[in-house]
């Protein structure tokens, strides 16, 4: 996940520290010299809000 341009491209957002979305998207079962705990609920909230709008473009009607 080195690249995320991709990912700033379709939030259309342009993180300034690209080491702490990095660390806030990594799993904690990943070996790291790092403790990411602290930023865990960054990492699910950016996928919520992607899963959570893509659900709400492909299905409009739906409540």
């Amino acid at each position: 996940m080195k690249d995320l341009s991709k990912l700033e491209e379709r939030i259309n957002y342009s993180f300034q520290n690209k080491q702490l979305i990095i660390e806030a998207l990594t799993h904690k079962s990943y070996k790291k010299p790092y403790n990411n705990e602290r930023l865990e609920f960054l990492g699910d909230a950016v996928l919520d809000l992607i899963v959570g709008e893509y659900l709400y473009k492909i299905f409009p009607q739906s409540d």
